[in-house]
C-alpha cells in the first residue's frame, strides 16, 4: 500500500536527500494511470467546451461513475485507501440529505401544491418541478460527481499521488492558457478570449483558479532551495511553474472579464497574505513570491489584452442595470417558489415564465441568472441550498484547517481555498460554477486536497468496510442511470433516435418529434406514425409542460393530424408558458401566419404581442419582411406585412432603444 514518508503535511526543503530520511517509494504504474486518466477526463471535458450540452454532460457524468468501478475493481490500493478516508460517513450523509432536497420537487407535495402548469395534463400526477427531465439529467451530474469526489479523494490519500496530480494539473491549465492565447491572437481576433468554455467570464474564473495553483506550485517549488536560488540554477519545474502563471495572467485579462479579474485578484491577495502568516519561518521566500506575483501582474497589464478590460470597465453601468433587471426578475420567481424551487436545470424553462417586454431585452438570450447563489434559490429554494451549503461546508472545512499549516501539504490547501474564493466571488455576477466542466475541475480539487489533509483512519477490510460497499453501489446505479439517460441523448445528436427507451430524455424526445415532422408531406403519413408523434408528445409534455417549444411540437402534431381545435389549444400554452421566447418567434410565427385563418383569436392575439415584443427588442423591419416572405399561406403573408407597417408607425425604430 502507497506510504508517504513525513505523513501529509511533510516539508521537503532540502535541495537534496536527507540523511537518515526514508526515500519514497515509486509509484505504480496503475497509481500514475489512475492520476493522469482522472486529470486527463477532467480536461477533456472542459476542451469539450466545458460539457455544457445536455448530452455531453450525461456522458461525462456517466463517465465519471463507471471511473470510480474501474479504479476500485482493479486497483488494490485503491480500495485499501478509500477505507481509511476520515471524514467520508459526513459527507456521505450531507450528500444523502442533499439527493432528497433536490428530488423532492418531482412531487407534488409543498405549499401550493404542483406547479400550475400541470393543470394542462389532467389525470397526471403534477410536480413542484416544472421541467422534470432537466431535475433528473441534474441528479445525474451530481451523482457523477459525487464520484469523481469519492475518485480524487482516493488518490489523494497518497501525499506523492495528489502532489503529482496537482503538478500536472498546473501543467495542463497553464498548456490551455497558452493554446487559448495563440487561439485569440492568431486566429479568432475577437475581442475576448473564451478559449474553448464558449464565455469569457466562465473561462475567467478557471484561469483565476488555475493562476492560484500555479503561484503555489512555484512557491513549493521555491522553497526547496535556499534563497531564489532555484531561478539562478534553472530549475525546470520552478520556471514551468512561473511561466504557466504568466500565460494565465495574460490570458485572464483576455477574457476583459470584470468581475473575473477582481475575484483572480482578490484571491491571490489573500493566498499571498495567508502563505506569509503560514510560512512564517520563511519570510525571505515570501518575499520573492510576493515580488513575482507583482512583476506578472504588472506584465500582464501591460499587454495589450489590459485595452480590452479598461473598455469594458468604461461601459460597466450598462451590465450592472442589465443584470439587476436579471436579479429583480428571477428574485420575484423565487419568492413565488421559495421552498423548494422549480426543480435543478429549471432556469431557461422560468426564464421564458417570468419573461415581459419590459424585461425581454435583458432575459432573451441569458443562459443563467448570473449569480450563482440566486439560480440555486430559484432551482432547489430554501432547503435544497441549504441541503448543499451544508455539503459544501463539510467538504471545504477539512480543507481550511490544512490550509493552516506551514509546509507543502498547507500551501496546496490554501491555493485551492483561494480558488474556491475566486469561484465563490465571481458567482455572485456570473455562472462559471453552473458549467459541468468547471463543477468537475473544482470537485477534483476539493476532492485530491482533501485527502492530503486530512490523514487516515485506521485500516479495515475492504470488502466488509460500508465506505467500499457504498462507493461500489453509488458507482454501479450512477454508471446504469448514465447509460440509460445518456445513450439515447447521444443517439438524437448524432441523428439516431432511441426514443423508444422508456428512459428517453426529453430531449432526445423532442429529437424524434422533429424529426417525424421535417417528412415530406408529413400530413399524408401512415396514421400510425403520426399516432407514434403524437405519443412522443405526449411523454415529452408529460416531462415538461411548461416548455414552449413542446407546446409548438404539439401544435404541429395535431395540425398534422388535422386536428386544428386541439392544434390552437396546444399554440395558445405554447404561448402561455413561452410568451416572448426570442429562440421560438420565428418557427413560432411561421406557424401560426402559414394556418392565421384557422387560428382562434387567443392565437392571433398572443401571435401579435409576440410580434410586438420582438420588434420593441429589435425594430428592424428587414427580417420581418423577409420572413413574411417565407410564409405560403397568402392571407397569412399580408396579415404578417401588415402588422410590421403597423409596428413602424406605432413604434418608430428612432425611438425604440433595440438591443440585437
Amino acid at each position: 500500500m502507497p506510504t508517504d514518508p513525513g505523513g501529509p503535511g511533510a516539508s521537503r526543503r532540502a535541495s537534496g536527500p536527507v540523511p537518515g530520511r526514508r526515500r519514497p517509494r515509486p509509484l505504480a504504474l496503475s497509481e500514475r494511470a489512475a492520476v493522469i486518466g482522472l486529470l486527463a477526463l477532467v480536461f477533456l471535458a472542459v476542451l469539450a467546451f466545458g460539457a455544457s450540452d445536455v448530452a455531453v454532460a450525461a456522458a461525462f457524468s456517466t463517465i465519471y461513475a463507471a471511473t470510480l468501478g474501474v479504479l476500485l475493481a482493479t486497483c488494490g490500493w485503491a480500495r485499501r485507501d478509500l477505507v481509511r478516508l476520515p471524514g467520508l460517513k459526513l459527507q456521505a450523509i450531507l450528500l444523502g440529505v442533499l439527493l432528497l432536497a433536490v428530488a423532492w420537487p418531482l412531487t407534488p407535495w409543498g405549499p401550493g401544491g404542483a406547479h400550475p402548469a400541470w393543470t394542462y395534463l389532467p389525470g397526471r400526477a403534477g410536480s413542484l418541478s416544472v421541467d422534470r427531465s432537466a431535475l433528473l439529467l441534474n441528479l445525474l451530474q451530481l451523482l457523477g460527481l459525487a464520484c469523481l469526489f469519492v475518485a480524487a479523494r482516493v488518490v489523494g490519500v497518497s501525499e506523492q499521488r495528489a502532489r503529482l496530480l496537482l503538478r500536472l494539473a498546473v501543467l495542463a491549465i497553464g498548456a490551455y492558457a497558452v493554446v487559448g492565447f495563440v487561439d485569440q491572437v492568431t486566429v479568432r481576433r475577437s475581442s475576448r478570449l473564451a478559449a474553448t468554455l464558449l464565455s469569457p467570464n466562465t473561462a475567467a474564473t478557471v484561469l483565476g483558479a488555475g493562476l492560484l495553483l500555479a503561484v503555489a506550485a512555484a512557491g513549493n517549488r521555491l522553497r526547496r532551495f535556499p534563497g531564489l536560488s532555484a531561478l539562478r540554477r534553472g530549475d525546470v519545474e520552478a520556471v514551468a511553474a512561473l511561466a504557466a502563471a504568466a500565460v494565465l495572467a495574460t490570458a485572464l485579462m483576455l477574457t476583459a472579464s470584470r468581475a473575473g479579474a477582481v475575484a483572480a485578484l482578490a484571491g491571490l491577495g489573500l493566498f499571498l497574505v495567508w502563505e506569509a502568516f503560514a510560512q512564517k519561518q520563511r519570510l525571505k521566500a515570501t518575499t520573492g513570491l510576493l515580488v513575482t506575483a507583482v512583476l506578472l501582474l504588472v506584465g500582464a497589464l501591460v499587454l495589450r489584452s489590459a485595452g480590452g478590460l479598461a473598455t469594458r470597465l468604461e461601459v460597466a453601468d450598462q451590465d450592472v442595470a442589465a443584470r439587476a433587471t436579471i436579479f429583480a426578475a428571477h428574485w420575484q420567481a423565487f419568492l413565488a417558489a421559495p421552498w423548494f424551487g422549480y426543480g435543478l436545470g429549471s432556469f431557461a424553462t422560468v426564464n421564458q415564465l417570468v419573461t415581459t417586454t419590459d424585461t425581454l431585452p435583458a432575459l432573451y438570450n441569458v443562459r443563467a441568472t448570473h449569480n450563482l447563489y440566486l439560480q440555486w434559490l430559484e432551482e432547489g429554494g430554501v432547503v435544497g441550498s441549504l441541503a448543499m451549503l451544508a455539503l459544501f461546508m463539510a467538504v471545504v472545512i477539512p480543507v481550511a484547517r490544512g490550509g493552516l499549516r506551514a509546509g507543502t501539504t498547507g500551501a496546496w490547501a490554501r491555493a485551492v481555498i483561494c480558488a474556491a474564493v475566486v469561484f465563490l466571488l465571481h458567482g455572485a455576477a456570473d455562472f462559471a460554477l453552473q458549467v459541468p466542466a468547471v463543477q468537475a475541475l473544482a470537485v477534483l480539487m476539493l476532492g485530491v486536497v482533501g485527502s492530503m489533509v486530512a490523514g487516515r483512519s485506521p485500516a479495515a477490510e475492504p470488502l466488509r468496510d460500508w465506505r467500499f460497499l457504498g462507493a461500489a453501489g453509488l458507482s454501479g446505479a450512477a454508471t446504469l442511470a448514465g447509460l440509460l439517460a445518456a445513450v439515447p441523448l447521444l443517439a438524437a445528436k448524432l441523428g439516431g433516435d432511441l426514443s423508444v427507451l422508456p428512459t428517453a430524455p426529453a430531449d432526445a424526445l423532442a429529437s424524434a418529434i422533429e424529426q417525424g415532422l421535417a417528412q415530406p408531406n408529413v400530413q399524408a403519413a401512415d396514421p400510425r406514425t403520426l399516432a407514434r408523434l403524437a405519443a412522443l408528445s405526449d411523454r415529452e409534455l408529460a416531462l415538461r409542460p411548461a416548455n414552449g417549444a413542446a407546446w409548438l411540437r404539439r401544435a404541429a402534431v395535431e395540425a398534422a393530424r388535422g386536428d386544428q381545435v386541439a392544434s390552437n389549444t396546444a399554440l395558445e400554452r405554447s404561448f402561455a408558458v413561452a410568451p416572448l421566447q426570442a429562440s421560438l418567434f420565428r418557427r413560432r410565427t411561421l406557424f401560426a401566419y402559414d394556418r392565421w385563418s384557422q387560428l382562434s383569436q387567443s392565437a392571433r392575439d398572443q401571435e401579435i404581442y409576440h410580434l410586438k415584443g420582438e420588434w420593441l427588442r429589435w425594430p428592424h423591419a428587414k427580417p420581418l419582411v423577409a420572413l413574411a416572405n417565407e410564409v405560403t399561406n397568402p392571407a397569412g403573408r399580408v396579415g404578417l406585412a401588415l402588422q410590421v407597417t403597423v409596428l413602424k408607425l406605432r413604434y418608430p425604430a428612432s425611438r425604440v432603444e433595440a438591443k440585437p
